[in-house]
C-alpha cells in the first residue's frame, strides 16, 4: 500500500508538473496570437489613412537586418518571427531598390532619408544596385539625406551615399576593412580521434582546410588577398567618391585611427567629421527638426514621411496597368543560398523547386527570356548540374537565358551559369572557385576510447565500406577520389564550352581559385559588367525587344494563407513603435553568423558520399 501511495504521489506531482507547463504554454500562444491578431487588424483598419501619400513627403529608407534577393523560410513563420524580434530579419533588395527608383518621378515624395543602422548584412555587389538607384534618384533634384546614431562598415557605405550625413553626437563610425577569418577543427578532431578522408581537386580549393589544418595554407591566403584586397578597393574608392575625398587620405585615416581619434579628444563622432565621412553631428530630436524645417511636419511630433514598404503597398496598383502588347516579358527566377538536392524550405536552392520554376517559364508562352539571379557560394555538384540541364532546355527553346551575378555566384553558382547566353556581373561579385571536393568522417577510434568496436564481414571487398564507425576501405576511398577528379574534368569541359575556351585554358584560372567579377571579366569567365536590371534590358532585347518590356518573379507557389500572412507582413510591421530608429548589435552578429556558416553547410549536406563545388573561403567580414 505505501508503494502504491508513493507511486500516486509522484504521479500526481508529475501530471500537476506537466498540467502547469501546458498551461503556460498556451497562455503564451494566446499572448503572441492576441498581438498579431492587434497588429493585421491594425493594418486592416489604419490601411486607408497609412497608405494615403501627400506632397511633400519624405520616403524612408531603413532596410532591417540582412538584405537578401528573396525571403528565407515559411511566410508565417517568417512573419511570425520579425514581430517577436525572436530571428534577424531580413529585407529584400528588390524593395529597397524598387522604392527608391519609383520614388524619383513621384511629385510627392519629396526627399529620400536613409537610415541605416538596422541593416547588418549586405555584399557590396548588392549596395552597388543600391547605389545605382539612388544616383538615378538624384537626378530628379530631390536631396537625399541619411541619420544614424552608430554606423559599421556596410552602414556607412550606404550613408554616403546621401547628399548630406548627419551622426549622433554620442555616434560612431566604424570602418575597419574586409578580413576572411575562420575557424580551424583539426586539433580539436584530433582528439576526438576522427579521421577526416578528403576528396579535392584544385589547389586553391580550400573549403575543407579547417577540417585537416589548423591554419590557412599559404594558397589560400595568397587566392584570398588578391580579390579580397580588389573588393576593399572598391570599397574605398566608392566611398571616397561619394563624399569628396581621395581613397588614399581615406585608407590612411582608418589605418591611422587611433591618432585620429586622439586628436578628437576620444569623440568618435567627432572623429567621423574630421575624416570627412561625416557633415553635421545632430540629437534625434534634431534631426526631427530639421526633417520639418525642410518638408512638412506629420504625425507623432516628426516630419511627414512613409516607410518604403508603404510606399510600394501604395503604388502596386501602378504596377497593374496593361502593358503594350508590342512588350517582351521577361522572368526572373532568384537563386539564392547552398545549392542542394530534393526539395527544401526557401532559404537554399532546392533543385526540385528550382526545375519546377525553370519549367513553368520553358512551357509558358508569355515569357519571351529568362534571367536567374545568382547569389550562392555553390553546393551539391549533383544538384547543380540538374539545374544547368533545365537552363540549358530553355535555351534549346529558342528563349534566352541570362546569368545576373549577385554578391556571391562561386563554385556551384558558376556551374549553373555555363547554361547560359550571356553572364553578367558586377565588379563586386565574388564569383569563380571552379572545383570540386567530398569528405567523408569516420570514427573507429573514438568509438574505441568508449570501449565500443566494429567487427563483421561482407561479401565483397567493398561491402560496409561507408561505414563511419570502420577505417575508409582504400579501395572505396580510391573510388572517391577517382569521381572527384572526373567532377572536376566535367566542371572544366562545361565551362570550355560555354566560354569557347580550351580546357587547359579554363584549368589555368580554375582550381578553386576565386576572382571577383572585374577579375572574371578579365579572365573571359563571365561576359558583361552591370546589374539586375541591366540583365534583365539584355535578356529582353535578346528576345527582340523594340524598346517596351516587363519583368515579373517567378516564385515558389504559396498556399492562401501564405499569401495572406505575407500581405499582413508588408502592411502590420510598419506600426511596430521605433522602428524608424532601430540599432542593430552589429558588432556581435558577424561573429555568430561565422561560427554557424560551417555547420549550416554540414546539416543541408547530401547524405552518404557527394562532391560539391562549393567556396567556403566566400565569407567576407
Amino acid at each position: 500500500m505505501m508503494a502504491a501511495g508513493e507511486g500516486s504521489f509522484l504521479g500526481r506531482v508529475w501530471r500537476g508538473f506537466w498540467r502547469s507547463v501546458d498551461m503556460f504554454r498556451k497562455v503564451i500562444l494566446n499572448l503572441i496570437f492576441f498581438f498579431i491578431f492587434f497588429l493585421v487588424m491594425m493594418s486592416i483598419f489604419s490601411g486607408a489613412e497609412s497608405l494615403k501619400i501627400v506632397n511633400s513627403t519624405a520616403l524612408i529608407i531603413n532596410p532591417k537586418g540582412v538584405v537578401v534577393e528573396t525571403y528565407s523560410g515559411q511566410p508565417a513563420q517568417r512573419f511570425l518571427d520579425e514581430a517577436m524580434d525572436r530571428e534577424d530579419p531580413e529585407t529584400r533588395l528588390r524593395d529597397v531598390r524598387d522604392a527608391i527608383l519609383k520614388a524619383q518621378n513621384d511629385d510627392r515624395i519629396s526627399s529620400l532619408v536613409i537610415i541605416p543602422d538596422g541593416m547588418f548584412g549586405i555584399g557590396l555587389a548588392s549596395m552597388h544596385e543600391l547605389e545605382e538607384a539612388i544616383k538615378s534618384f538624384k537626378t530628379s533634384g530631390k536631396p537625399v539625406i541619411a541619420y544614424a546614431e552608430n554606423l559599421s562598415q556596410h552602414q556607412y557605405y550606404l550613408a554616403s551615399l546621401a547628399d548630406e550625413v548627419w551622426l549622433s553626437p554620442y555616434g560612431s563610425v566604424l570602418i575597419d576593412g574586409y578580413a576572411s577569418y575562420r575557424n580551424f577543427y583539426k586539433e580539436a578532431l584530433d582528439k576526438l580521434s576522427v579521421q577526416i578522408n578528403l576528396f579535392r581537386v584544385g589547389t586553391y580549393k580550400s573549403a575543407m582546410e579547417p577540417y585537416i589544418r589548423n591554419d590557412m595554407s599559404d594558397a589560400a591566403k595568397q587566392a584570398g588577398q588578391y580579390w579580397l584586397g580588389s573588393l576593399w578597393q572598391q570599397y574605398l574608392q566608392g566611398v571616397a567618391g561619394s563624399r569628396g575625398i581621395e581613397a588614399a587620405a581615406l585608407e590612411a585615416s582608418i589605418n591611422n585611427y587611433p591618432q585620429v581619434l586622439a586628436a578628437a579628444n576620444g569623440s568618435m563622432a567627432q572623429a567621423a567629421v574630421d575624416m570627412k565621412l561625416v557633415d553635421r553631428l545632430m540629437s534625434r530630436p534634431e534631426f526631427r527638426a530639421e526633417m520639418i524645417s525642410r518638408g512638412k511636419k506629420g504625425s507623432h511630433d516628426s516630419f511627414r514621411q512613409v516607410h518604403f514598404k508603404n510606399y510600394l503597398e501604395a503604388t502596386r496598383l501602378a504596377d497593374l496597368a496593361v502593358t503594350p502588347d508590342a512588350a517582351k516579358k521577361v522572368a526572373i527566377i532568384v537563386a539564392e543560398g547552398q545549392i542542394v538536392g530534393g526539395k527544401r524550405p526557401p532559404g537554399v536552392i532546392s533543385a526540385e523547386v528550382m526545375v519546377q520554376q525553370i519549367r513553368k517559364v520553358a512551357a509558358d508562352k508569355q515569357y519571351d527570356a529568362l534571367v536567374i539571379r545568382v547569389n550562392s557560394p555553390g553546393g551539391s555538384a549533383y544538384a547543380s548540374e540538374v539545374i544547368r540541364r533545365e537552363l540549358q532546355a530553355v535555351r534549346d527553346q529558342g528563349k534566352p537565358v541570362i546569368i545576373s551575378m549577385g554578391d556571391v555566384a562561386a563554385s556551384g553558382g558558376y556551374w549553373i551559369a555555363t547554361s547560359a547566353d550571356q553572364i553578367w556581373a558586377d565588379p563586386a561579385t565574388i564569383t569563380g572557385s571552379i572545383g570540386i571536393y567530398g569528405m567523408i568522417p569516420t570514427f573507429p577510434e573514438t568509438l574505441a576510447r568508449m570501449g565500443i568496436y566494429t567487427d563483421g564481414f561482407g561479401t565483397t571487398d567493398l561491402a560496409g565500406g561507408l561505414r563511419l564507425d570502420r577505417e575508409l576501405n582504400p579501395k572505396v576511398a580510391d573510388i572517391f577520389q577517382r569521381s572527384t577528379e572526373r567532377g572536376y574534368e566535367e566542371f572544366l569541359q562545361r565551362v570550355a564550352d560555354a566560354r569557347q575556351m580550351s580546357v587547359a585554358d579554363v584549368d589555368k584560372v580554375a582550381q578553386g581559385r576565386v576572382w571577383t567579377g572585374q577579375q572574371a571579366l578579365d579572365r573571359d569567365l563571365i561576359d558583361k559588367m552591370g546589374g539586375l536590371l541591366e540583365a534583365v534590358a539584355s535578356a529582353a532585347e535578346m528576345a527582340g525587344a523594340d524598346g517596351s518590356l516587363e519583368f515579373e518573379y517567378i516564385e515558389p507557389k504559396l498556399s492562401s494563407f501564405e499569401e495572406f500572412i505575407l500581405g499582413m507582413t508588408t502592411s502590420a510591421l510598419a506600426y511596430l513603435p521605433n522602428e524608424l530608429f532601430v540599432t542593430a548589435n552589429w558588432l556581435q552578429r558577424p561573429l555568430v553568423r561565422n561560427l554557424f556558416t560551417d555547420l549550416d553547410f554540414l546539416a543541408n549536406s547530401e547524405s552518404g558520399f557527394a562532391t560539391y563545388a562549393r567556396c567556403l573561403m566566400c565569407e567576407v567580414e
